[in-house]
């Protein structure tokens, strides 16, 4: 079965792009000319979503460096592990929120730390791997469309990731 999915998966993005140039050829339309218009587009884009990326990081890297984490987790490490959370997965659930690549490399020092096969590693891989990253998501979207009230995106997006964080943990737990 893998054989078969590593063949798939070979193949699939140049297929993909193919079938696209031949619709496009088909129904008649400047394949490159609309390519180069929505690279354009994409480039604009970037340009866009830039300052509130770098301001992410930027905040990301003054709690970590502050000692500001440290602080949270041990102010926080009796509730969390009141409810069944274990204090090495704080700082992960504190900055997966907020940022996707500095939980990855935060995910990482803790399977590092505690093995991937321990509870706490594999409950840090399934936070990362099925959690939001809520805040970056909202900045982005919301800072570059013309929508400014975020309404229920907020709450809703703040409700989904405490239930991801809670399944992660008792789907570890189960397994």
């Amino acid at each position: 079965m893998s054989t078969v999915l590593s063949a798939i998966s070979v193949f699939f993005i140049p297929a993909i792009i193919t079938i696209i140039i031949l619709y496009g050829l088909y129904k008649k339309a400047a394949v490159y000319d609309l390519f180069a218009e929505g690279a354009k587009d994409g480039i604009a884009t970037a340009v866009e979503i830039l300052p509130f990326i770098i301001a992410i990081f930027i905040g990301i890297e003054a709690i970590t460096a502050s000692g500001a984490m440290e602080w949270l987790e041990s102010i926080l490490g009796p509730a969390f592990e009141l409810v069944g959370i274990p204090k090495d997965l704080i700082s992960l659930i504190l900055l997966r929120p907020v940022s996707g690549s500095g939980s990855l490399v935060l995910a990482e020092r803790i399977m590092t730390d505690c093995g991937v096969d321990s509870f706490v590693g594999r409950a840090a891989a399934v936070m990362v791997g099925s959690c939001e990253t809520v805040f970056y998501v909202l900045a982005l979207y919301f800072g570059v469309t013309a929508v400014k009230k975020m309404r229920h995106a907020f709450a809703a997006g703040l409700i989904g990731y405490v239930a991801g964080i809670f399944a992660s943990i008792l789907i570890c737990q189960v397994i």
